[in-house]
């Protein structure tokens, strides 16, 4: 694959990952306002979220309800579904460069996309858990 080839599919990744998660983030949004809340929360208890002081975060929000939760239009559940997209864009970008550099056998690069996609994962896994986020 050329050097343009790899360009063209990950800046057509990254419009699509963004594209995606506005569509989901401004649905979610919507529905939340049409049916005055979502999630089991008033449109009240989530405008005036305070962060360490609502019961509305991300653990409320099980991933295992997703399914159900996006088939009954619940503005949270598009939400979460447009911040998980917004977030594992990025991470595809690199999934999708590492397999091009261990196709172009390129050790350095692989070496450093690991790397990346080692600090992202402990970002996201490890840290929190350190913290109790």
């Amino acid at each position: 694959m050329s050097k343009y080839e790899l360009n063209d599919i990950l800046s057509m990744v990254l419009r699509i990952g963004v594209v995606l998660s506005l569509v989901l983030l401004l649905t979610g949004i919507t529905l939340l306002f049409v049916l005055h809340g979502g999630g089991g929360y008033t449109l009240e208890q989530v405008a005036n979220y305070k962060p360490g002081q609502s019961t509305l975060n991300s653990s409320a929000i099980p991933l295992t309800g997703m399914v159900n939760g996006l088939a009954h239009l619940n503005g949270i559940y598009y939400i979460t579904l447009g911040l998980w997209v917004l977030i594992f864009t990025p991470i595809s970008i690199v999934v999708i460069a590492l397999v091009e550099f261990i196709m172009s056998k390129n050790r350095l690069y692989i070496v450093l996309s690991m790397i990346v996609l080692f600090d992202l994962f402990f970002a996201m896994l490890v840290v929190p858990a350190l913290f109790h986020v």
